[in-house]
């Protein structure tokens, strides 16, 4: 089964939902169909003749990958997603963040039918606002990622032929900047014209199916707790153990392609050393997000699942970016925000052995072939 989206397509500059979901039976579904129940002539081979329908579906691009292999946050198969679209995932992101600023820009009190409350309008913006959440996981994957596929040997050799292969180095640092792109101050920021039309939610209304975004001021709508929310789709993202492991894994097999400490240090330039922006707001969604960074640093190196070289690469950027957090060139940022995160590093750094665990070693498969460990058969 494929699980794929609403495709939002743009036309004339607006949205058009006209081709939004797809009719009919599915292309893979036809091929699947062809497989389980062709009748092939009387005295034919019918392991070759399954096989030539699996060598005509690998031609026109019939990739199979299992849900196991597609959900889980550090899965590394770059085409295998949930409710995503289009061939490209990186330029599908792209697509999905203009789709969503269109969204943002039109979005108002018509969003609500007559008689709706205010308050619900957060409910209404919720999906637009991180309408490209899913793209994003799809789009991620290309970074450290890796085509492949359940390949067998045949008589003829392996099938399909080409079975592993790297994300190429250029296609996985256009993955890096198309994700980065989404977390910036300015594409975080919820317009203040929306902000005021949107009340708390009334008295009766707290309940039931619809979604609302958590919030740390208790009451009212939350716009910093949105853009938490949202970066946080990309951070955690970027800084997935897994992930992270096969980036170290794959620039030491080639240099050209990018490596785990590439990547950190991109994402700690564009949270932290492009420059404070003049609006208060934007520089207050900034400085949630400079936190979020290392915070999630933090969490990686003190990860007990991650490997030493992750653990050790994310310690080594908490400690530059302390450095350059008490240096000259970031005295720019507020002093107080800059102090605490400065004084939040310093304590996680020189944590006590009893709140740090060290990564441990790998157990080796099990040896017994039959019965449990320790016992005798």
């Amino acid at each position: 089964m494929d699980y794929p989206a609403p495709l939002v397509e743009i036309k004339n500059g607006r949205l058009d939902l006209s081709n939004a979901y797809a009719v009919g039976i599915g292309e893979f579904d036809k091929y699947a169909v062809k497989f389980a129940y062709s009748q092939f002539p009387a005295g034919a081979n019918e392991g070759e003749e399954l096989e030539k329908i699996i060598e005509e579906g690998q031609k026109t691009g019939m990739l199979f990958i299992s849900d196991a292999d597609s959900r889980p946050p550090g899965a590394a198969h770059p085409l295998s997603s949930l409710w995503d679209n289009g061939s490209d995932p990186v330029a599908m992101l792209r697509h999905e963040m203009e789709v969503r600023r269109i969204g943002i820009d039109q979005f108002g009190l018509n969003s609500a039918p007559a008689g709706t409350p205010l308050g619900l309008l957060e409910a209404k913006f919720l999906p637009l606002y991180l309408h490209h959440r899913y793209q994003l996981q799809a789009a991620v994957k290309s970074l450290g990622g890796l085509y492949y596929t359940y390949a067998i040997r045949t008589p003829k050799g392996p099938s399909p032929a080409k079975f592993r292969e790297i994300v190429a180095p250029a296609k996985q640092r256009d993955a890096l900047n198309a994700v980065l792109a989404t977390i910036k101050p300015d594409v975080l920021a919820i317009p203040k014209r929306i902000l005021d039309l949107i009340p708390p939610l009334p008295f009766g209304y707290e309940g039931g199916t619809a979604e609302f975004f958590n919030k740390r001021t208790g009451f009212g709508f939350d716009p910093i707790a949105a853009a938490n929310i949202s970066a946080d789709m990309a951070i955690s993202g970027l800084l997935q153990h897994n992930r992270a492991a096969r980036l170290i894994e794959y620039k030491s097999i080639n240099s050209a392609n990018p490596g785990f400490k590439e990547v950190l240090d991109a994402l700690v330039r564009q949270t932290w050393m492009s420059g404070v922006p003049a609006d208060n707001y934007l520089a207050e969604i900034s400085r949630a997000v400079q936190s979020l960074v290392v915070s999630r640093l933090m969490e990686l190196a003190a990860n007990e699942s991650a490997s030493p070289q992750v653990r050790a690469t994310a310690s080594d950027s908490l400690r530059r970016l302390k450095s350059w957090i008490e240096s000259p060139a970031a005295l720019k940022l507020e002093q107080a925000h800059r102090m605490a995160v400065r004084d939040d590093i310093q304590r996680f750094l020189t944590r006590p052995d009893a709140q740090f665990r060290q990564t441990q070693p790998l157990p080796a498969p099990p040896g017994d072939p039959i019965g449990s460990p320790g016992r005798s058969n």
